[in-house]
């Protein structure tokens, strides 16, 4: 739910910065807004993500795009966002993408931001805001599929990332997020990011 995903973006926080990248004050900058937004929505009722089913030959489309974002009534801001399946409406955080053992799934990522193209450009510090790459984790996959040197550019750039899930895939809770060196940070805290789940193969059974 949206607190959890919350508590989760601040704990991401502060274990990334075990380099001291970032100094106390801008950690309490970033992370205390978070804070706030999470105890002040825990009152309010806990709101189930929407969950696509990503079953074999199924192809998934997430167009990136600006938005007005509304999150439970709490809030409500601009942003570059995810939006799944023709949706106007951004999903912040990104939808549960729903897989299973032993079938193919695809992710179609459209970049439909207004931008400069990042050409090439790899570095690890501040660049190319509206260039976007997906990655995943808890998936095992080709690197060949889960790509982390795609560079899905602005202004209409597509690129489909086929996953070829093995069947013998462990079920289990996984997580996708934007990851774009030079903009990670930024996009994954507008909500670039989300749960994947993998169910076992229809042959798989508990043990006795």
């Amino acid at each position: 739910d949206l607190l959890q995903f919350l508590y989760f973006i601040v704990f991401l926080i502060l274990h990334r910065n075990n380099n001291k990248s970032m100094s106390s004050p801008n950690i309490c900058r970033v992370a205390g807004p978070l804070l706030l937004m999470a105890a002040s929505g825990s009152g309010a009722a806990l709101r189930e993500l929407d969950v696509i089913d990503c079953t074999d030959g199924r192809v998934v489309n997430i167009e990136i795009k600006s938005g007005r974002a509304v999150v439970d009534d709490v809030l409500e801001f601009d942003t570059r966002a995810y939006h799944f399946e023709g949706s106007n409406n951004p999903s912040v955080p990104g939808a549960t993408i729903k897989m299973h053992a032993g079938q193919q799934c695809t992710l179609r990522v459209t970049n439909n931001l207004v931008g400069t193209a990042c050409n090439g450009v790899h570095s690890n510090d501040y660049h190319c805001p509206d260039t976007h790459t997906l990655h995943t984790h808890g998936l095992h996959v080709s690197p060949s599929e889960d790509n982390i040197d795609t560079h899905i550019e602005p202004n209409g750039d597509t690129h489909d990332y086929v996953y070829n899930i093995p069947e013998e895939h462990l079920m289990g809770t996984h997580w996708y997020h934007a990851h774009h060196h030079g903009s990670t940070a930024m996009q994954v805290g507008s909500g670039m990011a989300g749960v994947l789940l993998v169910e076992p193969h229809e042959s798989y059974s508990l043990p006795a």
